[in-house]
């Protein structure tokens, strides 16, 4: 090879390095340039336990009556893909494709929705739980409250697992204030109340009542009326004890005929009886612990004590803003939700 052919060479090799130098510069120079990477989403993921929610869920499938209601409370129904058999309130859950029971899916209607969540108030079976996850789907149960801090936690939970950690959150807080403000009004206009009453809810007939380890009980109480079957559980008064019952005031499910209480003595000869102080009630409101509970309360009460429910309209007192309690209720410092207590059948 003659010099001039060498140089030539030369020459060919030093500019095909320096275009490709010049071509990792220029791409270099556009990686550095690009946008920065986008914050992370605060509501996600929602962990609950081993359950993790990567995303607000798409379309959520309700299995229980009151989570239904509650969903809807909690302005999320837009969410809701599918609910159970037996969920007909509000309106709105009329129209929407029925998925079975918690003890018997449907999976074939669950598979043509392919929900990202599953509520429940009881606890699935364990082979039904897989098939569901396989299917992609989160199953998450909230068991019935037996307690107000037990129903908080229900509003929020959904909210969560709904909205997410923050907006979620918040919207939890917001709706279950406005029924505790209905609480805390009932409550205060309880205390006042100089006389009690002694009385019972009755669910079913003969003497399936609300005893002292029902919620129902405790929400006797909370209207101030003595719970006359407190000293009993199970929701069943005893039969050979029937002849010691004598409540001053007498709730019974409206699903009870009232002639039916004419012919029995368990209750015509009782002074609620006797004075008219018999009075029904939606049982399956109570029963849902929606915000319709709290609506029937107020009527029982109004009911029981007259003369106070006018203290029921009384507007609150001013309060301080309220904070979101989200922190409190997710109880740990990573942001995720941990409400595992609540995924157990109670």
């Amino acid at each position: 090879m003659n010099v001039k052919k060498l140089l030539t060479l030369l020459l060919a090799i030093m500019l095909t390095a320096s275009l490709a130098a010049c071509g990792q510069k220029e791409r270099g120079g556009e990686s550095s340039s690009s946008a920065p990477e986008k914050e992370p989403d605060p509501n996600w993921p929602v962990a609950i336990g081993d359950i993790r929610i990567p995303e607000k869920p798409r379309a959520a499938v309700s299995l229980s009556p009151a989570l239904t209601e509650v969903i809807f409370e909690l302005g999320a129904e837009n969410q809701l893909a599918g609910v159970s058999d037996f969920c007909d309130y509000p309106a709105g859950a009329d129209g929407l494709p029925r998925c079975g029971t918690a003890a018997l899916p449907d999976f074939e209607a669950l598979s043509d929705i392919r929900p990202d969540v599953v509520f429940s108030s009881a606890a699935l079976s364990e082979a039904d739980t897989v098939k569901l996850q396989q299917m992609g789907a989160e199953v998450v149960v909230l068991p019935r409250a037996h307690s107000m801090d037990e129903l908080r936690a229900i509003y929020l939970n959904t909210a969560i697992v709904l909205g997410g950690l923050e907006d979620g959150d918040q919207n939890g807080y917001d709706t279950f204030r406005a029924l505790e403000n209905r609480w805390d009004a009932l409550t205060a206009a309880a205390s006042r109340v100089t006389e009690r009453l002694g009385g019972v809810y009755l669910r079913a007939a003969p003497l399936m009542m609300a005893t002292g380890d029902a919620f129902e009980g405790e929400l006797l109480a909370a209207i101030g009326v003595e719970n006359d079957a407190a000293a009993y559980i199970g929701w069943e008064y005893p039969a050979d004890q029937a002849v010691n019952l004598y409540p001053d005031i007498i709730f019974y499910d409206e699903g009870i005929d009232p002639e039916y209480f004419k012919g029995t003595q368990v209750y015509n000869t009782t002074d609620a009886y006797k004075q008219g102080r018999m009075y029904p009630v939606n049982g399956t409101a109570l029963e849902r612990q929606s915000g319709r509970m709290f609506a029937e309360l107020e009527k029982m009460f109004a009911e029981a004590y007259p003369e106070l429910a006018s203290l029921l309209d009384a507007p609150p007192e001013e309060e301080p803003a309220a904070e979101s309690s989200s922190g409190e209720e997710r109880g740990g410092d990573d942001g995720m939700l941990d409400i595992s207590d609540m995924t157990q059948v109670g």
